[in-house]
């Protein structure tokens, strides 16, 4: 009887160790900065070669989609600053729609590096408009 409790007592143990274990790992690649383009380049430094998620506005005229190779270059700066810094992105696979409008904001998740100054993006957020104005009726 009581290596029978020793064996049950040994399998909790090993089951609450193994659940632990997956909700550490899900919270660590769950958890990521989430900075405008002026706050990446300040926390360079602090942040290293970890995940983070960019949110800027698109620099009219910067996208560049090659399409025999998949590839997404553009340039984001924080919304409504003029002179922030500029974030050159990369990014490989179709663009997302609504990419080339004029005033986008997006979401870029992924790692700069910091030797060919750019950001790999490995997954792309395009935020809608905050604005909508109604129609008004033709009479």
């Amino acid at each position: 009887m009581k290596g029978r409790q020793i064996t049950i007592v040994f399998s909790v143990l090993l089951i609450m160790a193994a659940f632990s274990y997956l909700v550490f790992l899900g919270m660590k690649e769950g958890s990521m900065y989430y900075l405008e383009v002026s706050e990446l380049f300040e926390k360079l430094d602090e942040m290293g070669n970890g995940k983070v998620r960019v949110n800027g506005e698109i620099v009219p005229g910067s996208v560049n989609y090659d399409l025999a190779a998949l590839t997404l270059n553009f340039t984001l700066k924080d919304k409504d600053i003029e002179d922030s810094p500029r974030l050159n992105v990369i990014y490989k696979g179709p663009p997302p729609d609504m990419l080339e409008q004029e005033g986008v904001t997006l979401v870029a998740e992924g790692f700069y590096n910091m030797e060919k100054r750019i950001f790999k993006a490995n997954k792309l957020l395009v935020k809608c408009p905050s604005k909508y104005e109604k129609k008004e009726d033709e009479a």
